[in-house]
């Protein structure tokens, strides 16, 4: 019987503290001028690579979506009208593999 209280309290406990936590999700925002940005949990603007769902974004030094052609680090990546980062496809003659890295022409 004990051990069945402190289950009991133990996940009464758990309860109370989900329930007074609020939970956030990152979400896309689109401004006024066409430009979007992706806040994460605490309201903030991200920049950087970004994982949203099955799509890959970079997001510039003011947290806007890439578009066309982008080089990091020696590496070129494309990124869609939408900015999702193509992979292992094809953009006009130019391979993209499926890290999103340019690794060929035709």
């Amino acid at each position: 019987m004990p051990r069945r209280k402190f289950t009991v309290i133990a996940l009464s406990f758990l309860m109370m503290l989900l329930s007074v936590s609020p939970v956030y999700a990152g979400t896309w925002t689109e401004h006024d001028d066409g430009t979007w940005t992706y806040l994460n949990d605490d309201g903030e603007s991200v920049v950087g690579w970004i994982e949203d769902g099955d799509n890959h974004y970079y997001l510039d030094k003011d947290g806007n979506k890439t578009v066309g052609w982008f080089k990091e680090k020696g590496c070129w990546y494309y990124f869609d009208e939408d900015g999702i980062m193509a992979s292992d496809t094809w953009v006009d003659n130019y391979y993209v593999n499926s890290e999103g890295k340019w690794k060929g022409t035709r």
